[in-house]
């Protein structure tokens, strides 16, 4: 037998002993339904309960599960159970996890995703992405992260995490009056989250009428092994009574077929609701003003990539509003839609859930410190545990009266601006993602025609390991002069900061941009992220 073969097949066999229990997960999770009466019962009781949740989620999880990298955090700092409890109930629960993060207990996002090894003084911990994964979830299925800043990560569901969330999801649509308004999918199969979306749609008694999946039916290699593992959830879903519809692959541009299906659903009822990310949701807003349809009535949701206000702008051409999440696929819903917004990006933090506050964190390479979100979980059914999580994004947290339905439960806190601190790097400097955001979807579409969903930058690492940047412009744009582009995005740099001018000034002295005529390249997701890493030249 051939060497890596055993484990190869010990997962294997893994994997199908996951879904040989879903359907019998499945039956016992369908037994209930969710009502909005019991959502916001369950909220109430979970913010009066949060410093005792955290406490007894850190005492199973953590101090119950020796091999936990958070414990040997812990033990450096010279912290047991009930020093924690006695700090916590000192200085209540933010006030206490804001000082275990000055003594050290915290894990970055390299280490979180298992890509560095936890390094504090004398401390030198190797650990795996699953070193993080609560003992306590009985996984009946898995599903992975996007893999757009390294490799992907798998997360194993848990129905009983399905059902502990369904509760933010039925009070974020209650709150823009979207219970009861027939939906539209634009998501990926497995091993994306949608079939998590879905059961949880399907807990507070909610299916979509057309499930749209983006790309073809063999885009990926793994195409045989998550179709049917898709359809295998989809046949025991609809075994049990739920309407969950067939699958519908459809490529990114042909948004005009799902424009075309909202504007059916509009002429029978009224009003719609989309599901996908805001690039999708882009192009199914442009497809529409195009050809003329009208989508107003509709409304467009989703998370998966941050909102900005040139893609909210364009959306909201068509005459349709875009509502924006804030989450990942470890900690499913973070933050909800603000109903009276600060910005586009305003969320409301699921306080009953989780805990986020700043630390500042120096940019590796940039000389600039941004305040790093840092995350906990309060809930024992968490897929990850996380304790003082620093995220890689970073943003504004305030405490703020908004008045909309959320603050009723105690949702004060708001998340808004977020930016991932991933940076694009060139000749030996570095440049925060968010320092060429605007230049992209404003100020290139503005000047040379097109939209954000036309322009990008990426970072190439070619064969002999130089790092080349590329201004990606779509070929269905009409340039004259490419060198004016690259001229314009360096003026605009120059306006931007004194940061941003300074890498400005490397990139033109050593001609470090260069244009590439093509289409914007997508994550595996999906995603329309402006910058694009790459590790070694594709063959042009």
């Amino acid at each position: 037998m051939r060497a890596g073969a055993i484990p190869e097949m010990n997962e294997t066999l893994d994997y199908l002993n996951t879904f040989a229990r879903f359907p019998f997960a499945l039956r016992r999770f369908l037994l209930h339904r969710l009502t909005l009466a019991q959502a916001k019962q369950t909220i109430h009781e979970r913010m009066e309960h949060r410093e005792e949740n955290f406490l007894k989620t850190l005492e199973t999880s953590i101090y119950g599960h020796p091999s936990s990298p958070y414990l040997a955090l812990l033990k450096r700092a010279d912290c047991e159970l009930g020093d924690v409890r006695a700090l916590v109930k000192r200085q209540g629960l933010e006030a206490a996890l804001r000082e275990l993060r000055e003594e050290g207990v915290y894990v970055t996002f390299e280490e979180f995703k298992g890509r560095k090894p936890i390094v504090r003084s004398s401390l030198h911990l190797p650990v795996k992405a699953s070193d993080f994964d609560n003992p306590f979830v009985h996984r009946v299925f898995d599903i992975t992260t996007g893999g757009s800043t390294g490799a992907a990560v798998s997360v194993g569901v848990d129905l009983d995490q399905i059902m502990a969330s369904a509760p933010h999801e039925m009070v974020a649509l209650a709150a823009f009056d979207l219970l009861h308004v027939p939906e539209i999918r634009w998501n990926g199969i497995l091993p994306t989250g949608t079939p998590r979306t879905l059961l949880r749609a399907a807990y507070i008694g909610r299916t979509p009428v057309r499930w749209f999946v983006p790309g073809g039916l063999r885009d990926s290699k793994y195409w045989v092994k998550y179709t049917l593992a898709t359809y295998y959830l989809i046949f025991w879903m609809r075994a049990y009574g739920l309407p969950i519809p067939m699958l519908e692959y459809l490529q990114v541009d042909q948004a005009i077929v799902v424009a075309r299906a909202i504007s059916e659903i509009l002429a029978k009822q009224g009003r719609c609701l989309l599901q996908t990310n805001i690039s999708r949701s882009v192009r199914v807003s442009l497809a529409a003003q195009q050809a003329g349809i009208d989508l107003r009535g509709a409304i467009f949701r989703g998370g998966a990539e941050p909102a900005t206000p040139a893609k909210v702008e364009q959306i909201e051409r068509a005459g349709v509003p875009y509502l924006s999440n804030y989450g990942t696929v470890e900690s499913s819903r973070i933050g909800a839609k603000c109903a009276h917004p600060a910005d586009i990006t305003d969320v409301h933090l699921m306080r009953d859930a989780f805990v986020l506050f700043t630390h500042p964190y120096p940019v590796e390479g940039f000389g600039v410190e941004v305040p790093a979100f840092n995350l906990t979980t309060l809930l024992p059914t968490a897929p990850k545990i996380m304790l003082n999580y620093q995220m890689d994004d970073y943003g504004i947290v305030e405490e703020r009266h908004c008045g909309c339905e959320l603050e009723s439960y105690g949702f004060m806190t708001h998340l808004r601006e977020i930016h991932s601190y991933g940076k694009l790097t060139g000749e030996g400097v570095t440049l925060i993602g968010t320092e060429v955001q605007n230049i992209l979807e404003r100020v290139l579409p503005a000047r040379f025609g097109g939209s954000s969903l036309d322009y990008q930058l990426m970072e190439q690492e070619d064969a002999q390991g130089f790092t080349r940047l590329y201004l990606v412009i779509s070929p269905r744009i009409e340039i004259a002069d490419e060198q004016a582009v690259v001229n314009t995005l360096l003026q605009a740099l120059s306006a931007s900061s004194s940061m941003a001018d300074a890498a400005r000034t490397v990139w033109q002295q050593s001609q470090t941009i260069q244009v590439k005529r093509m289409e914007p390249a997508l994550t595996g997701r999906g995603k329309l992220m402006p910058l694009h890493i790459t590790r070694r030249m594709q063959t042009q």
